[in-house]
């Protein structure tokens, strides 16, 4: 009897690892290696595994230029989505994105290396509100520049190839995640760095520049 008893115990330890394993296997599938964690690193993953092209729109700067992304092609583009009304998420975004732009060497600004903070709310963010917000924040307004899209459909285009999620809330202000988007000089993205870690952003550019 305690042969048997002992026999048994063996073959439900082994049916508990075997669980396990399994659990284990579908958890590192299912997380690409322990990375997805959240919805977020998961949208990481997924837009740098595609590495979608940046959709033709017409840009407005804060000076009331208009350009077009194929003006702009040939650079690396960095690019943070945001909009000047808020007060929590973009100011943290921005004084990064600045700590970014002070860190780039200055002989690759604008040359090589291109930053675009983009306003999802063009109602109210005007080439003049855009110039006070860049302003405060540092942006030359050359190799920095405060811009949005005015065509709905053309901003919608750009949002939903990034997956930027972008939600009216009962404020009058938008619900959005963040983070730094670096598009390639072919116009396609191939990283997305998390808006809390710029350096990040900068050994990057170090690497491939």
């Amino acid at each position: 009897m305690k042969r048997e008893s002992i026999q048994v115990a063996m073959r439900k330890g082994i049916s508990i690892l075997l669980v396990v394993i399994a659990g284990f296997s579908l958890l590192w599938l299912g997380t690409d290696g322990f990375r997805a964690y959240t919805a977020e690193t998961a949208r990481f993953i997924h837009l740098q595994r595609e590495q979608p092209e940046l959709p033709m729109a017409t840009l407005i700067d804060s000076e009331g230029e208009n350009f077009r992304i194929d003006d702009i092609k040939g650079k690396y583009l960095l690019l943070t989505f945001m909009y000047t009304a808020c007060g929590d998420l973009c100011p943290v975004l921005e004084s990064n994105f600045a700590e970014i732009y002070n860190g780039i060497p200055k002989e690759v600004l604008g040359d090589e290396v291109l930053m675009l903070s983009i306003s999802f709310d063009p109602e109210r963010d005007t080439p003049e509100t855009l110039k006070t917000y860049g302003n405060y924040y540092g942006a030359d307004g050359i190799a920095w520049k405060m811009v949005t899209i005015q065509d709905v459909k053309e901003l919608k285009d750009v949002l939903d190839t990034l997956e930027v999620i972008v939600i009216p809330n009962e404020y009058g202000g938008y619900e959005h995640n963040s983070a730094f988007y670096v598009i390639n000089p072919d116009g396609k993205l191939t990283n997305i760095f998390d808006f809390q870690r710029p350096q990040s952003v900068l050994t990057y550019l170090d690497a491939v520049l």
